[in-house]
């Protein structure tokens, strides 16, 4: 078992999980409260971490995020699995590179040997000699074909190796994505800012918080699957404005985030607006009643990353523009300059 916990101190646990859930407002279902007891159980310091953070910074926690933490922390075999497709990728990456080395070791042999044999007759050698050197272009022809068969086997297995290599770093990056929209998760995110503060500590990273205007409505009319339809293409609508230098990412269940880095706040209220436009230009037609359904519209908050805060206090900050936006009627852009005003 996982915990070692006596029944009493169980008990307490599932008293103090229950609190944290009802101040959290997050549903008793069974990953939230995986989620939360381990939380509270204090055992894994890093997912502690982050939820600390998050509070402090009175970031949401939704379902969203609880189930992330869960994929990242508690599946089981999480680590054992990433530590297999990191030896896996090393392996192939070993093998591809020994079979081409092998393949070019053989053929650099024989044409040294047939080169020999070559000059050997032509000094024009005795009998004896002539003899044993047919009987060596003798086995050296067997040799080649034995070497050509070994050869095409190299080149299956350097094929194959490859396209291993090729569907691990697949699955590597299907780990990133998030598999409704394709947006990168915040595993993705989180590692994408470790290495642009890794290149550049005191980097200007602008954010675009992204939330699609009384979604929840939408899905309780037309149902969950119409719904994450229009919340796929929404998601590629908002990728598309995003260049490669910025990352879009699915931070909620009808939200997004769109990290760009070097781009002043100005540059970025520009790209939301663009954003908020196209978004609202999309028309969607039900495929089984062939109905238009209602227009689609966002509400977007933008902020800068501030050195004196942590990144946790930044998406919050960040989330309080987006509710500035929504409080101002929606389907509109607001960034942290209208937070004083």
């Amino acid at each position: 078992m996982k915990y070692q916990d006596s029944l009493q101190q169980a008990s307490d646990k599932a008293a103090q999980v229950k609190l944290f859930l009802q101040r959290t407002n997050l549903a008793a279902h069974p990953i939230n409260y995986a989620v939360s007891y381990e939380y509270i159980s204090g055992y894994n310091s890093e997912l502690c971490h982050i939820i600390e953070h998050k509070l402090l910074a009175k970031a949401p926690l939704d379902d969203f995020v609880m189930a992330e933490l869960y994929i990242r922390f508690l599946a089981p075999a999480n680590p054992q699995q990433e530590q297999l497709l990191q030896e896996a990728s090393s392996m192939v990456s070993r093998m591809a590179a020994y079979s081409d080395v092998a393949a070019e070791q053989l053929d650099n042999y024989i044409q040294q040997l047939d080169s020999s044999m070559l000059q050997i007759k032509n000094l024009g050698a005795d009998t004896p000699l002539l003899n044993i050197v047919n009987q060596l272009q003798h086995s050296t022809t067997e040799f080649r074909l034995s070497q050509q068969q070994m050869q095409q086997q190299l080149l299956l297995a350097n094929q194959q190796s490859h396209q291993l290599r090729h569907e691990l770093e697949q699955l590597k990056q299907q780990r990133l994505l998030d598999p409704l929209t394709g947006l990168y998760n915040r595993l993705a995110m989180q590692n994408q800012l470790d290495i642009w503060f890794s290149e550049q500590p005191g980097r200007r990273i602008a954010a675009i918080a992204v939330d699609l205007d009384h979604f929840s409505r939408f899905n309780l009319e037309y149902g969950n699957t119409i719904g994450d339809v229009i919340l796929s293409k929404v998601a590629r609508k908002v990728s598309s404005y995003v260049q490669n230098s910025g990352l879009p990412v699915r931070s909620g269940g009808e939200e997004f985030l769109i990290l760009l880095p070097d781009v002043d706040l100005r540059s970025a209220s520009e790209i939301a607006e663009q954003v908020r436009r196209g978004v609202e230009k999309l028309r969607f037609v039900s495929s089984r009643t062939k109905k238009t359904l209602p227009k689609v519209t966002i509400s977007l908050g933008v902020s800068l990353y501030q050195q004196t805060e942590n990144w946790y206090q930044f998406l919050g900050r960040t989330a309080e523009v987006l509710l500035l936006a929504k409080q101002r009627g929606r389907n509109q852009v607001a960034n942290e300059t209208m937070l004083a005003t």
